[in-house]
């Protein structure tokens, strides 16, 4: 909310967003990504922790509806659909997003990789939603109000480092602490996933095939935004293996890949690391530069 409002009150006027989880909330210095990029763009880190789709491809449908013609470029993170939890599928979260059209996308994806019980929690969702049970108590009780003020991040642009914030919070927050100290307890977890990874690559497939229902929604939003005149970019990003076949099903000219560890060893190395699926102040850097130098060169290519 607080992202959107920012935006809003700007009146629009980035030319580029960065669209996913945390893992481009943490990672994608909006300042560095400009001034690299010699004023051509004025981006703005549109990411927050723990969104991925559904709920991505429902904000971003709605998004470029409302972008002006100043908006030029949207990167979009890749994912599956995630999963929704039993515990979880009752909440306002799950259910504001759950359009019929979404649904769809949501369900038949879990159908299609056989995640059975993902796909029924989506299901009594979907119906909560359309019958409002439990939804009206929490529209009525929301105030509009974020409870998330460090989305924006210390520059106002909507990146937040995890180190930052961890010195921000200092003592009062000891979580960021604990995961740090959990992840140099035992780094032989982010080595699994360079492993895991490097196999993906040498078969060119990844363990988790691509759905149908997700390959056309992506598809959909990437027509969606061309209407609009805004060219969208999927990035793959790296320390999360299982998606290569995702990335292989879309078409070149909408997608850049950050996650290959032949490419980017220096994305596996802890020395960069705060915890396993996140990078720390140096990696953070180390990353929107290297995808500076994607975007360079991917732009040269689609002229």
């Amino acid at each position: 909310m607080s992202k959107m409002n920012k935006v809003i009150a700007d009146e629009y006027v980035y030319n580029t967003y960065f669209v996913g989880s945390s893992r481009m909330y943490r990672h994608i210095q909006p300042s560095l990504f400009d001034s690299l990029n010699n004023g051509k763009t004025r981006s703005f880190n549109l990411s927050y922790s723990g969104t991925k789709p559904p709920e991505t491809y429902h904000f971003l449908k709605h998004f470029i509806e409302e972008c002006t013609d100043n908006t030029k470029y949207i990167f979009l993170e890749l994912s599956v659909i995630s999963d929704l939890a039993e515990v979880n599928r009752n909440t306002l979260r799950a259910k504001y997003c759950l359009d019929f059209p979404t649904y769809k996308t949501a369900f038949m994806s879990c159908l299609q990789n056989k995640r059975y019980e993902a796909a029924w929690n989506y299901t009594i969702s979907y119906l909560s939603r359309v019958w409002k049970m439990g939804m009206l108590e929490s529209i009525w009780k929301f105030d509009g109000k974020t409870h998330y003020p460090q989305a924006l991040g210390p520059r106002g642009d909507g990146f937040y480092g995890l180190e930052q914030e961890m010195a921000d919070a200092g003592r009062a927050d000891s979580t960021f602490i604990k995961r740090l100290d959990n992840f140099f307890a035992d780094t032989t977890t982010l080595t699994k996933r360079y492993e895991k990874t490097i196999k993906e690559y040498k078969k060119n497939k990844s363990f988790r095939p691509a759905t149908p229902a997700n390959v056309a929604q992506i598809q959909g939003l990437i027509q969606q935004a061309e209407r609009k005149g805004i060219h969208l970019i999927l990035v793959l990003k790296p320390r999360n293996p299982g998606l290569l076949s995702l990335y292989n099903a879309l078409p070149d000219n909408n997608k850049i890949d950050m996650c290959d560890p032949v490419k980017y060893p220096e994305f596996y190395l802890a020395k960069y690391t705060f915890d396993v699926g996140h990078f720390n102040g140096e990696g953070a850097e180390l990353f929107t530069r290297a995808l500076v130098d994607e975007f360079q060169q991917f732009s040269n290519k689609n002229r």
